[in-house]
C-alpha cells in the first residue's frame, strides 16, 4: 500500500515488497526516484519479484540497485561479460536500465538479451538522456560524457528497439520525455538543470501464430573496393558519393592526396590489419579515418557483426547518419538467430 509509514519513514508497496522513499539511489535516477514511487510508475512496471538493474553502478562506486530487493548487474557481477546476462530465458520480471544504453556500442545485442531474460508479460524499462534536453547539440561527440555513443530522441530510442526485436513480440506501454523542473533558460554551453531524459517501457508478449505479409523491406549497405587507386594503394570507400568526392578532390589537388595516401601506405605496414587500424583510429577519436578502416576490414569479414557496429558508430560520429543507420541495420541482421 503506497504511502505507509514506519515511524517517520515513508514506504511504498511495490508488488510484495516495501520500498522506502529515502532509499539511497545515486546518479541520474536519483532525481526522479521519489516522483516515480509516488506516481505509480514503479508499481505499474516493476512490481515483480525479480528485478534486474543493469549497469546500475555507472561511475558511482557505492551505488545501490533501484530497489532494496532488486539485483544490481554490472561488469563485476558473477558470470556477466558485459554482453550476455547470466540469467535463464524468461526468468526476470523487469529489466531496468537507466542512462546505460547510450554507452553500449552493440545496442542490438543488449536489447535482445534483455528481452531474452524477461518473461512474457514482463517489462523492459529503459531510460536514456534526451538529445535536445541533455546534449543540446546536433551530433556527437557529447560535450558532457565522451563515452556516449549515440544521441537519443524518443523516435530514435524506439527505432533501436524496433530494429532489435521481431514485430509483434512486444508492445510499447510507455514513451515520454521527462523534463520535470528542466531549466530551459540554460543554453548549450552549460550543463542542463532538472530532468532531461526519455522513458520507454516495453512489455514482452507472446508472438502470434502468423507473420507480417509481404516480407521485410530490403535494406543493404554494400562495402566494396573502389575502382580507383594511387600507386599501389587501393581506396575502399563506403558509398558512391564518397568515391565521387574523392575523385574530384584528386583532380583538383593531386599532390595533397598522393602525400596523404603515401602516409596511409606507410601506416599499413605488414602485419597491421585493417581491423587493428580501425580500432586504433577509433581509440584516437579519428572518426572518418576509423570508418575508412572499418570499411576496409569489412571487405575481408563481411559477416562480422562487431565490425558493422563499429562502422556504424564511426559513420555517425563522422556526420553520416544515413549510412550509419544502414550499417546498424546490417549489424542487427547478423545478430538474428540463424545468421
Amino acid at each position: 500500500m503506497s504511502g505507509g509509514a514506519s515511524a517517520d519513514r515513508v514506504v511504498h508497496r511495490i508488488g510484495r515488497h516495501d520500498v522506502p522513499e529515502d532509499w539511497s539511489v545515486v546518479g541520474e535516477i536519483a532525481g526522479s526516484f521519489t516522483s516515480r514511487l509516488r506516481s505509480g510508475f514503479f508499481a505499474a512496471y516493476m512490481a515483480g519479484d525479480v528485478i534486474l538493474d543493469v549497469g546500475y553502478r555507472g561511475s558511482f562506486a557505492e551505488a545501490k540497485p533501484i530497489f532494496p530487493h532488486a539485483i544490481g548487474v554490472d561488469l563485476d557481477y558473477p558470470g556477466y561479460d558485459g554482453r550476455v546476462l547470466p540469467f535463464a530465458n524468461d526468468s526476470v520480471d523487469t529489466v531496468f536500465s537507466s542512462h546505460m544504453l547510450e554507452h553500449v556500442a552493440d545496442y542490438v545485442g543488449a536489447i535482445r538479451d534483455w528481452y531474452r531474460v524477461v518473461r512474457a508479460g514482463g517489462f523492459i524499462v529503459c531510460i536514456v538522456p534526451h538529445q535536445f534536453l541533455y546534449e543540446k547539440r546536433w551530433s556527437l561527440p557529447s560535450r558532457w560524457n565522451g563515452d556516449h555513443k549515440r544521441f537519443y530522441t524518443p523516435a530514435s530510442l524506439l527505432r533501436e528497439f524496433e530494429e532489435a526485436l521481431e514485430p509483434n513480440c512486444y508492445r510499447v506501454r510507455h514513451l515520454r520525455d521527462n523534463d520535470a523542473d528542466y531549466t530551459y533558460s540554460i543554453g548549450p554551453d552549460e550543463h542542463a538543470g532538472g530532468r532531461y531524459e526519455i522513458e520507454l517501457v516495453i512489455e514482452k508478449r507472446p508472438a502470434p501464430s502468423w507473420t507480417l505479409a509481404g516480407g521485410p523491406p530490403s535494406r543493404t549497405l554494400v562495402v566494396k573496393p573502389s575502382s580507383w587507386s594511387i600507386g599501389d594503394v587501393s581506396a575502399c570507400w563506403f558509398d558512391a558519393a564518397v568515391i565521387a568526392a574523392a575523385e574530384e578532390a584528386l583532380r583538383r589537388r593531386p599532390s595533397l592526396l598522393r602525400s596523404g595516401l603515401g602516409r596511409l601506405a606507410r601506416f599499413l605496414s605488414p602485419g597491421r590489419s585493417a581491423r587493428v587500424c580501425a580500432e586504433e583510429a577509433h581509440a584516437a577519436k579519428q572518426w572518418a579515418r576509423a570508418a575508412r578502416f572499418y570499411a576496409d576490414a569489412l571487405i575481408a569479414e563481411p559477416g562480422a557483426a562487431d565490425l558493422w557496429v563499429g562502422f556504424a558508430e564511426m559513420l555517425e560520429r563522422a556526420g553520416r547518419p544515413d549510412e550509419a543507420e544502414l550499417a546498424r541495420h546490417r549489424a542487427g541482421e547478423l545478430h538474428r538467430p540463424g545468421l
